[in-house]
């Protein structure tokens, strides 16, 4: 369990904001390119944040916690699920405080 509690440090949650934003404006351009409508806008939108956290990982522009399979996982949903304005960055954080919070630590 110490390894899911250690993904979520600072760093991790910068990355998720970073790939957000940048999801966000990538997202609209193409959106507004292929005129989509509400569903497929966030297909768009969840592709997008998909291509760029497993994009940025082998580019080398991001650093992901090992195991890295999980991470970039854990990344990607969690950027699909900010882009879409479904969460935000920090109730997301508080969630998994709260829920890590009670796993004991070995």
């Amino acid at each position: 369990m110490e390894t899911i509690i250690s993904f979520f440090s600072d760093h991790f949650w910068a990355t998720c904001a970073m790939l957000s934003s940048i999801t966000v404006i990538i997202a609209g351009y193409f959106n507004a390119l292929l005129n989509t409508n509400k569903i497929w806008k966030q297909v768009v939108s969840w592709l997008t944040s998909i291509i760029l956290t497993v994009g940025g990982y082998f580019a080398g522009t991001i650093t992901l916690n090992e195991p890295v399979w999980l991470t970039i996982i854990l990344t990607g949903i969690i950027v699909g699920l900010s882009s879409n304005g479904i969460y935000d960055i920090p109730k997301i954080k508080e969630l998994i405080n709260k829920i890590t919070k009670n796993i004991p630590k070995a």
